[in-house]
């Protein structure tokens, strides 16, 4: 080890000399060298700004301090397209920039107006003919290598005179060179992770300049392709800080629990001080709990000599009060340094929490319990490219908590500095990630892991994402980085990172079962695939399966999570799992008509600009942090609180507490039994006592079920009861539903419809009251008037197919086997059709757009006076043709003010592997409501376990649909056909109609764009199905 140390070190400052020297390979610029990670950086550290006083401290609110600077704001801006066409003296104060335009700062200058934003997945957008450049690392294109030219002024307060003076740029990408008042101070890559220099001896009196010189790639992009936008410039915080001559320069804090009880709290800190030491100096610190008591203190002189560290001893904590996700308890630690006289020269610190994050007889767990992961990944993205503001990080952590997701990974970097903040705050679990991702190189021989001339650069990238965050309870693993293959730069950089870091574990996906990972971390496995790691034999598992990614959330998508977590709560070592992804990366933009749409991949530039399409959009929200529908799925799954109904005769229920650290006495059960007409037969609270992880046993008691409905829900649903941040005492945290069987044979009376005798025309039945009519050629029923009003705008025929999901596209059972019998562009034929006393007997081929025969189908209408039409359709695919089925079901068209429902079935938009989160209850919305804007207009508004459905005009004229067994429905404002070909929401137009889908099958949405496809038991059955649907007028 000793001998690998020594080579790493070597590796290492042989590129920090070539760095420093500013030499290359063959003369090229430093932007096209893996060696150039900086010049004159100061070493990574935690942040140390100086505080105004100890209240601004607790509140990390070190921008009100009058010793700190922002940058941000106008800057003065120059874009060219080509290196040699940058003004090249733009840096000295003389150059006049009056007729530049002014850019936002922070904000990517693709999202202002300059260049082109370019979103890929796993290549090099580089590597393509339109930049006429081929893959070939270092360097990257020359001639094509867009460059933005920023300069701003600024003036230090005289209250800074005789002090130190920092300049730091938070994230700037891809490569820059940077001056102040003329005088080049160094350059950097490595675009998220801060880069410091000392100016103190460039700055003037009055008016000071700084300029930086930002190419769009660089070597370092080899190490950022990221499945993410590709923008550039500068997209966080510049800022000046000061301190005095002799300052804090690092600490480091570890803060965790005895291993023996996991009760008493052990601290440990350790002070860098440089600068030249005024005799007499002293270091204090003080830790205050979250009254402002102080628990914790200790002084120490400073020792002669301009750089010292200061390890000061243990200290024990008895009965701390732990941090964790679900209860983010918080210290303060108060870093002080102060002169001979005692007087107070500079104030820093940190928020500190008292936490163990560890591997523990294989499993992961935090505070000594075993933890399962309900995470998600989560890009920074915003309308202005990677920069975030605050409110929008405050709606993801409030959207996070209120929807039970326990964990976040910083995929694929270290993120803005505030999100630590705010996640050490409000409680949630991370995987800080070095911003490592060299996808575009492959796994095999020519990945960059394997190459040991890029150590330096993967070296350099994990020091900083570490040095700069230790400090944060929050952060409970670190990741080497993501999707770069593995060898000898992870293998270094695993070893460098558990040689300072004792108390997190390491990952790394792509390290598999080598050794340079703690946790077994594969992403998209499936659950056979996990149950297969955990019955492995040889070698022996002894690291958790927790999936760095999984679920892959792309449009109408999260199906089988579940199946997923019932393995996580039942197999020990399998414990959760991290949704790809939290946010949509797609931008708001207004067409030439004034429509407003979702962009993505490709949607700007020239055409064949290089694009992934909208790969980008995998959130679990829409860009402006709208939930889709499967976030609903992943609060009802990840939800602490289970309960199964052992005894439906006394209402017996077994509740498991998967809280780790929360007594169900914290919250408030409210259960209600309800019919299926809306009557409240009995309800109540319960207050229930139960460790975390313990099962509890409650029975509210037996109950004579009514005569007059079929079935009654027991619905039990849980809140807090007390408040906290997100979490108001109205919302709800948990819920379950158990459907009571009343009496099977009840049948609801109908309304009463005065009407005449049917009477028979040709292929028409019709009264006083309805006028029903079928086509002989077809076999549907073609008219359907009511008062003389016609309520179908096109026949009802049988439908097999549905507008294509992002996910079908990609699964082996969707859409090419739908598109290649031909489902998608079905016709309709009677072989047969034969009239009787109120009925229609037809006989149907089902035909491809090839003329092909996909199926057969007999149907049988029966019709009433009262104006009832009972369908039963049996329907026979060609098994020879039709490999796969998107649906079974019925189809048709409605003038559009037929836009109201109502019906009894699961509420929100759900699927048969996707409905967990619906309670079957009446609801009441209208089509377009029940239409979801996905980024990519599809197939969208199913709902689940129907019983029945109302749909009616605003008079409360329609028709009511009701089958014999639970069905499915959609009705939506948009025909199937233009839903289909529309690639974006501004190319969805309203053509007067809603279109009703009646199903009594539908296949579920898998999660197919990565990852496992629909499972078997999900898919629709490709055999003779039988089923019936029964629709009566609404008047």
């Amino acid at each position: 080890m000793k001998k690998t140390l020594l080579s790493i070190f070597a590796l290492c400052c042989l590129g920090l000399t070539q760095a420093v020297s500013g030499a290359t390979d063959n003369n090229q610029p430093e932007w096209q060298s893996q060696y150039a990670i900086g010049q004159n950086k100061l070493a990574p550290h935690a942040y140390v700004w100086p505080f105004e006083n100890e209240k601004a401290l607790s509140e990390r609110d070190h921008e009100s301090s009058p010793w700190y600077q922002t940058l941000n704001g106008k800057w003065k801006f120059h874009w060219t397209k080509n290196p040699d066409n940058r003004p090249k003296d733009f840096y000295k104060p003389s150059f006049y920039t009056g007729g530049w335009a002014d850019i936002n700062v922070p904000g990517n200058w693709e999202r202002q107006g300059y260049g082109t934003a370019i979103y890929v997945n796993e290549t090099y957008e580089f590597d393509d003919p339109m930049f006429n450049f081929k893959k070939n690392p270092p360097l990257v294109p020359y001639a094509e290598n867009e460059v933005g030219s920023y300069r701003r002024t600024f003036t230090i307060p005289k209250t800074w005179d005789g002090r130190r003076v920092v300049l730091c740029c938070e994230g700037v990408i891809s490569f820059y060179y940077i001056w102040v008042n003329g005088e080049k101070i160094g350059y950097n890559q490595g675009s998220k992770t801060p880069a410091e220099w000392d100016i103190t001896d460039l700055l003037q009196p009055g008016e000071n300049t700084v300029a930086l010189e930002v190419y769009r790639w660089s070597s370092g992009s080899y190490l950022e392709c990221q499945d993410m936008w590709r923008l550039s410039g500068i997209e966080r915080s510049v800022y000046l800080y000061s301190t005095p001559k002799q300052y804090i320069a690092d600490y480091k804090v570890i803060s965790t629990l005895d291993k023996d009880t996991y009760k008493n709290g052990i601290f440990n800190l350790d002070v860098q001080i440089a600068g030249k030491a005024d005799p007499g100096s002293r270091i204090t610190w003080q830790l205050k709990d979250a009254d402002g008591k102080t628990v914790l203190k200790e002084e120490a002189d400073i020792p002669a000599g301009e750089n010292n560290r200061i390890a000061f001893k243990e200290a024990t904590l008895p009965g701390v009060t732990p941090w964790s996700a679900e209860h983010p308890n918080l210290y303060t630690l108060v870093l002080s340094l102060k002169d001979a006289g005692g007087k107070e020269t500079e104030l820093t610190g940190c928020r500190v929490g008292f936490r163990t994050s560890e591997i523990k007889n294989g499993r992961f767990c935090v505070n000594g319990v075993p933890t399962l992961v309900k995470g998600t990944n989560r890009h920074e993205h915003s309308q202005l490219g990677r920069t975030v503001s605050r409110e929008l990080m405050m709606k993801d952590i409030s959207l996070m908590k209120q929807h039970n997701i326990n964990t976040v990974r910083n995929s694929h970097y270290p993120t803005d500095p505030l999100w630590y903040d705010l996640c050490d705050e409000y409680g949630l679990y991370m995987i800080d990630e070095a911003n490592i991702e060299s996808h575009g190189m492959g796994y095999g021989p020519e990945s960059l892991a394997k190459d040991s001339t890029w150590l330096p650069a993967h070296m350099d990238r994990t020091q900083r994402m570490y040095e700069r965050s230790k400090n944060h309870p929050s952060i409970v693993i670190w990741s080497l980085g993501n999707e770069a293959g593995n060898g000898i730069n992870f293998e270094r950089t695993y070893d460098w990172l558990k040689s300072v870091e004792k108390t997190r574990p390491v990952q790394y996906e792509r390290a598999e079962q080598n050794y340079n990972t703690d946790i077994y971390c594969r992403m998209y496995r499936s659950v056979d695939v996990i149950k297969e790691y955990l019955n492995q034999k040889e070698p022996k598992i002894y690291r958790p399966f927790i999936l760095c990614e999984y679920v892959h959330a792309m449009g109408n998508s999260v199906g089988g999570l579940k199946e997923y977590w019932d393995v996580f709560e039942n197999e020990p070592m399998a414990q959760g799992g991290c949704v790809w992804d939290w946010v949509d990366q797609s931008f708001r933009e207004i067409d030439k008509d004034g429509n407003w749409y979702w962009s993505y991949g490709g949607d700007y530039g020239p055409k064949g600009i290089p694009s992934f399409d909208n790969f980008c959009t995998n959130g679990l929200v829409n860009a402006d942090r709208e939930p889709h529908p499967h976030l609903n799925e992943v609060k009802k799954v990840y939800q602490y609180i289970k309960t199964k109904l052992t005894d439906e005769r006394n209402l017996t229920l077994s509740i498991k507490n998967w809280y780790d650290f929360s007594n169900l006495n914290e919250y408030t059960l409210h259960w209600q039994l309800i019919t299926d007409n809306g009557q409240i037969m009995r309800q109540g609270t319960e207050t229930v006592d139960c460790l975390p992880h313990e099962t509890a046993t409650l029975t509210l008691g037996k109950t004579s079920l009514p005569k007059n409905c079929k079935e009654v829900f027991l619905n039990l649903s849980w809140t807090p009861k007390q408040a906290r941040p997100f979490i108001p005492l109205t919302h709800e945290v948990a819920y379950d539903q158990f459907v009571l069987t009343a009496n099977k044979n009840y049948q609801p009376n109908s309304p009463s419809f005065q009407a005449s005798a049917l009477k028979q025309n040709g292929n028409t039945f019709s009264n006083n009251r309805v006028n029903i009519s079928f086509s002989p050629e077809t076999g549907a029923m073609t008219s359907y008037k009511l008062d003389g009003k016609e309520l179908l705008s096109t026949p009802m025929t049988i439908s097999l197919y549905r507008p294509i999901t992002d996910n079908d596209n990609r699964d082996r059972n969707g859409a090419r086997l739908w598109k290649a019998a031909g489902l998608d562009k079905l016709t309709q034929q009677a072989t047969a059709f034969r009239t009787g006393k109120n009925s229609v007997q037809t006989t149907l081929a089902l035909l491809s757009d090839k003329g092909e025969t996909v199926a057969t189908a007999t149907q049988h209408y029966h019709i009433t006076p009262d104006g009832m039409v009972k369908v039963s359709t049996t329907l026979t695919p060609d098994t020879a043709i039709v490999k796969s089925l998107a649906r079974i079901g019925l189809t048709f068209e409605m003038p559009a003010e037929y836009a109201e429902v109502s019906y009894l079935g699961r509420t929100g938009e759900t699927y048969v592997d996707r409905m967990q989160s619906g309670r079957i209850a009446i609801d009441k919305t209208d089509a377009e409501r029940m239409f979801h804007y996905y980024v990519k207009p599809q197939s969208t508004g199913n709902r689940t376990n129907m019983r029945w459905a109302e749909i009616s005009n605003e008079a409360g004229n329609g028709l009511y649909v009701t089958a014999s067994r639970p069905w499915q429905f959609s009705i939506v404002p948009f025909t199937d056909s233009n839903i289909d070909a529309s690639t974006h929401i501004n190319q969805l137009k309203r053509s007067g109609t809603v279109t009703v889908h009646l199903d009594a099958v539908q296949a579920g949405v898998g999660t197919a764009t990565c990852g496992p496809g629909v499972l078997p038991q999900y898919l629709v059955p490709v055999e003779e199905t039988t089923f019936e649907f029964v629709i009566r007028p609404m008047k």
